[in-house]
């Protein structure tokens, strides 16, 4: 069948994981006097509030440098600095951006969709620096769905929203945990294990000669 829509991840996909690949949590966690695997835990324990929407992910951190409130009372979050800290760790993989540009070019049928779990304020401070939502027809970000990978009410707002059924989606994304609800629902998928993989195999799984890698 053909694939006629790409659901592509950005973190681990576009760019590197900050909090698994990068010091920016240690730098709070030192900034602020803060036991940093506590604050590593805490941080995925909360993420699905910003990543979700719920909440702007400075005050989800003005709570996480002061345990227990969500109020301004206490240590003052200095937010340009956990902004420039972020931006200071992203690293932009330019490869695999121009090998999605050449999938875009070459089959501009292909419906491209942004589908990554992220706070919708870092995620317009990396489209600033890197421009990477001018590569997609739809954003389909957690924030803007509302909904967080990978839980099955993301992919079916997702798919709603461009018309595309699973069965001719190609899932592009770093972990197998989203992979595997992905497939379920019926997409093909690329597991994108190392960043390289992406430029890689990109052309050869949209003309469906890839075999999926193993959940």
């Amino acid at each position: 069948m053909t694939i006629r829509a790409l659901f592509v991840d950005a973190g681990g996909v576009l760019y590197n994981n900050i909090n698994e690949e990068t010091e920016f949590l240690v730098q709070v966690a030192d900034r602020y006097g803060l036991d940093r695997e506590e604050l590593e835990r805490s941080v995925y324990d909360v993420a699905p509030l910003y990543e979700g929407g719920v909440k702007h992910v400075h005050q989800v951190f003005q709570r996480l440098v002061n345990p227990g409130r969500w109020t301004r009372k206490g240590k003052r979050l200095d937010t340009r600095w956990l902004d420039g800290a972020y931006l200071a760790s992203v690293r932009a993989y330019r490869e695999n951006f121009r090998a999605l540009q050449e999938v875009r070019r070459d089959d501009p049928r292909l419906t491209v969709v942004l589908t990554n779990n992220e706070a919708e304020h870092w995620d317009r401070l990396k489209d600033e620096a890197f421009r990477h939502f001018r590569m997609f027809d739809t954003l389909c970000s957690s924030w803007h769905i509302r909904q967080v990978k990978p839980s099955r009410a993301y992919f079916a707002e997702a798919t709603r929203r461009i018309g595309v059924p699973a069965a001719e989606t190609l899932l592009i994304d770093d972990r197998a945990a989203v992979l595997r609800v992905g497939a379920a629902l019926g997409m093909r998928t690329l597991h994108v294990d190392a960043p390289e993989v992406f430029a890689g195999r990109i052309h050869a799984a949209v003309r469906g000669e890839a075999v999926p890698s193993a959940l």
